[in-house]
């Protein structure tokens, strides 16, 4: 949702300051629904119309009239138990169960200030008991993830709305046997609560009743299930179908993004070259051979430094590679992967364990990012596999500092995700089968 506000920011700043006012319309009032499942408990249709219209309704308003004060007009709780108690008289209500899974699900609820015309508000979800506590904040218009805090606020606290998502869509699933949403929402739930292996067998299902349309909307979901219960074969097998596919959505899947999916999954698929205006490809290549030309001699790097057994002088190399590569707000580029792990074989040639580790945990980093769709050190990747030799690596340090579960954990990874890439890549993977047996053995 928050990568979906940022994108209507950018549209509406395009947007005369005059005709803003024609599109900031407050939402409908939610009363009328509320006082009609008051008048009768049984009535379905209004207990979902108020879930609904909860949902949506994104209004702040001044609490007693301070302005500094704002709150949210309606409540989420209000909202969770009309839409628990529609689907308590009709398991099969598929309209409540959308509404339902969004407070559930959610990691932030955006506000608007309508007397002010601001939407720059945002809210972390706090469950307490049977509470959902939304208290708005100002979002920072600065800074690569302005919404970081609010979700990290939630979802340190959202593994009983997780499990109670999981069970009632389970239970939708018993209501309604052919309906690919309950499989789409339940595999969702399980993401979030780790349980990959699960997570893929739920939306594999969602994808085989959905449509070519609801598959291809679910790309994201299935890819991510499947590269983070190492399953390679069927990630390799998925991001082919979704390349090839002529409707592919090219916002979501650009060929860039398939060329770093591919190294991850231990495949070099550059995408194509754009095209090029010859003309101004020589004028270009012009300026960058004279800028090379009239630049300063490099200095020695690190490797050079360390083996003409200056390691005072490679120390200080190093230092300032990692100060590069070191993240920072704002701060996106597509080597830092690669970089982090070569920092990390720096840090090793200096017998520096712990700052390899920590260059390692940044790679680690970058998988682990949710939702995978939005890593940028993934999506934005080198086209060259790399990743496993990071996981190759993590696996050998912590075999070295006695963790020998964190290192079978690395080295299945590579095994799962790499075995079946390409031949290149196949050494990295017989390490890594040697080193689990190794470790098993050790047991």
């Amino acid at each position: 949702m928050s990568i979906l506000r940022v994108a209507i920011v950018l549209v509406l700043c395009a947007i005369p300051a005059a005709e803003l006012p024609a599109l900031q319309r407050v939402p409908e009032r939610c009363d009328q629904y509320q006082a009609a499942g008051q008048a009768d408990p049984n009535n379905v249709d209004a207990a979902v119309r108020l879930g609904q219209c909860i949902v949506r309704d994104e209004s702040l308003i001044a609490l007693g009239g301070d302005s500094t004060q704002l709150v949210f007009r309606t409540s989420w709780s209000v909202a969770l138990r009309a839409l628990r108690h529609a689907v308590e008289l009709d398991p099969a209500q598929s309209r409540a169960y959308r509404p339902l899974f969004r407070i559930l699900l959610a990691e932030e609820r955006d506000g608007c200030d309508y007397v002010t015309g601001m939407c720059e508000f945002g809210s972390s979800v706090v469950r307490n008991a049977d509470s959902v506590i939304t208290i708005p904040r100002r979002v920072p218009t600065s800074g690569a993830e302005p919404y970081a805090d609010i979700i990290r606020e939630s979802r340190a606290n959202q593994r009983a709305s997780v499990i109670e998502a999981r069970d009632l869509a389970e239970r939708w699933a018993k209501a309604a046997p052919n309906d690919r949403r309950p499989h789409e929402y339940r595999g969702r739930a399980l993401m979030a609560l780790s349980e990959y292996d699960s997570a893929s067998t739920e939306l594999e299902l969602a994808a085989a009743l959905g449509t070519p349309e609801s598959r291809s909307a679910l790309f994201w979901d299935r890819f991510e299930a499947l590269v983070k219960s190492d399953r390679g074969v069927d990630a390799r097998r998925l991001l082919d179908e979704a390349a090839n596919d002529p409707a592919r959505d090219t916002t979501r899947l650009r060929s860039s993004t398939i060329a770093s999916l591919n190294a991850l999954l231990g495949r070099y698929r550059p995408a194509p070259p754009p095209p090029v205006d010859s003309a101004r490809q020589r004028q270009f290549r012009a300026r960058l051979d004279s800028i090379i030309r009239n630049s300063p001699p490099p200095r020695p790097g690190f490797s050079t430094l360390l083996s003409a057994g200056d390691s005072a002088g490679a120390r200080r190399a190093l230092a300032e590679i990692d100060s590069a590569i070191a993240p920072s707000a704002g701060r996106f580029s597509s080597m830092d992967g690669p970089q982090h792990l070569t920092s990390a074989k720096y840090h090793l040639a200096l017998r520096d364990t712990t700052g390899a580790e920590s260059q390692l945990a940044e790679v680690e980093r970058i998988l682990q990012h949710r939702p995978l769709q939005y890593s940028f050190g993934l999506t934005f990747s080198d086209a060259r596999p790399w990743m496993g030799h990071a996981w190759s690596l993590a696996g050998d340090v912590a075999a070295a500092r006695g963790r020998r579960d964190e290192a079978a954990r690395m080295y299945r990874r590579v095994i799962g995700l790499w075995s079946g890439g390409d031949a290149d890549v196949e050494p990295v993977v017989q390490h890594a089968r040697v080193s689990l047996e190794s470790l098993s053995r050790r047991r």
